[in-house]
């Protein structure tokens, strides 16, 4: 399995790059409309996170710039209904994360911008794949941590861990006095 390229570009193919490495092999790869529209041929040396998908009638490779927007794309693609080509919509339409803050947040209105997801198939992301994004963007909390005991607090005062952990992504970094953290979060967490 291709798991990085690294190359020229030679090529825009309608969604895809021809990457051409140094070994002179091109590689077609499917890549997001951003980083489709931010590519030129020939200029600088172009590095790509790759994920390998082997169908019956194909081998497929989907490039990303980063290991964070290849690490959605193959939860993504872990969701009943959805393939690469709606994964990869995904990502071209909104960035790494706001398309995770959409889905743990179940923002329906958000997800159903992207062409071909209607409000069942939100629906569907939203409850198959919030809690592993919710768990994947909250940092880690340690016992005794400051962070650790917001997230206590909140439920102790009556909220559900799934609405805390996702509005814990939102805060900010841990520090500043504990009644201000209280104040922001229970701010967001009345907004849900």
């Amino acid at each position: 399995m291709i798991g990085y390229l690294e190359g020229r570009l030679r090529a825009r193919l309608g969604d895809s790059l021809l990457v051409q490495t140094a070994g002179g092999v091109g590689y077609q790869v499917h890549v997001p409309a951003g980083l489709l529209a931010r590519e030129t041929s020939g200029e600088g040396a172009i590095h790509l996170h790759v994920v390998t998908l082997v169908r019956d009638e194909e081998i497929a490779l989907y490039g990303f710039e980063n290991p964070q927007d290849k690490a959605l794309f193959q939860l993504l693609l872990k969701a009943t209904g959805v393939g690469p080509k709606l994964a990869l919509a995904m990502l071209s339409v909104h960035p790494l994360d706001v398309l995770t803050t959409a889905i743990v947040g179940q923002d329906i209105a958000v997800l159903t911008t992207v062409p071909g997801i209607g409000k069942k198939t939100a629906l569907r992301l939203c409850v198959e794949l919030s809690d592993r994004l919710a768990k994947a963007a909250s940092p880690p909390a340690t016992p005794g941590s400051p962070r650790m005991d917001l997230i206590s607090a909140l439920t102790n005062l009556g909220f559900p861990e799934k609405d805390v952990l996702a509005i814990v992504p939102k805060l900010p970094p841990e520090g500043g006095p504990f009644s201000d953290q209280i104040r922001q979060a229970l701010a967001l967490l009345g907004r849900r």
